[in-house]
């Protein structure tokens, strides 16, 4: 069990995973939204730190994501560019295997890869900088990359990989009970989390139904979303998904479950 958990956190993860291990990347689908629990600690972390040495609330927020994308997302964002060259256009199966290979990045690519970044800086911000809520809330919105991870895990799970080498095919053979087992454990855990940063804090009114039911539901429903999209998109024009599919997957899931957070908070009344 440890073997696997360490071998999943090694492919996502830019820290170096020290310690010995057997490389057993067979239960990838359980693993991959359990590993997303390390950069919601991180940005959340990142997040209070820049606040509190700043005081501000956008530098705070853009600290976080810098630090988010240099500890795990830049792989991930590479496969959202690489799926954006491949598929913004007409371009032949072939052409698309191409691109999905080639270091080069296009302007498709460009675009995709400044705008994801920039997306969660600005969805994060709003929902953290016009909060009329608790720090249990602030805890909560932190959850985001479970959901992304949650999307890329289920992809296998839809449809096979185009073809048998590369990252995608480790994924191959990916069952839905446990990639929604893992999802369950990280959003347990980190509710737990949230709980114990808020009740640290004395922050009151903790059980407030109107952010733990969405809490549940909205990273759930991004993740799915983003990977019913990718799935079917590289299913379609490839026969299978890649490894790009599932960063592309991580980057979407993330934006989306901002976007719904931010939504329900706002339909909630608990943003300005």
């Amino acid at each position: 069990m440890f073997d696997r958990f360490l071998s999943v956190l090694s492919l996502v993860s830019r820290f170096p995973v020290k310690g010995r291990f057997r490389f057993d990347a067979s239960r990838m689908d359980f693993y991959i939204p359990v590993t997303g629990l390390f950069p919601t600690l991180l940005v959340a972390a990142s997040y209070f730190a820049a606040l509190y040495l700043s005081g501000l609330k956008l530098f705070a927020v853009a600290a976080a994501i810098f630090v988010q994308y240099l500890g795990f997302n830049l792989f991930h964002l590479d496969g959202l560019s690489d799926t954006a060259d491949a598929f913004l256009g007409s371009q032949s199966r072939e052409k698309r295997f191409a691109i999905l290979k080639d270091s080069r990045i296009g302007v498709y690519g460009l675009f995709a890869g400044i705008s994801a970044p920039a997306f969660k800086v600005l969805l994060l911000y709003g929902v953290l900088g016009g909060v009329n809520g608790t720090a249990l809330t602030d805890m909560l919105v932190f959850i985001y990359p479970v959901s992304g991870r949650f999307g890329a895990a289920l992809i296998p799970c839809m449809t096979g990989p185009a073809k048998p080498e590369g990252l995608g095919a480790l994924a191959a053979g990916s069952r839905a009970r446990r990639t929604l087992a893992g999802m369950s454990i990280a959003l347990l855990a980190g509710l737990a989390l949230g709980i114990a940063a808020a009740a640290f804090t004395e922050t009151a009114g903790l059980w407030n139904p109107s952010v733990i039911i969405p809490y549940f539901v909205l990273p759930s429903l991004a993740g799915l979303l983003s990977a019913v999209f990718y799935a079917r998109l590289y299913d379609k024009a490839l026969g299978g998904y890649s490894g790009d599919a599932l960063g592309a997957a991580i980057e979407t899931g993330e934006a989306l479950c901002l976007l719904f957070t931010a939504i329900a908070l706002n339909a909630a009344g608990r943003v300005a």
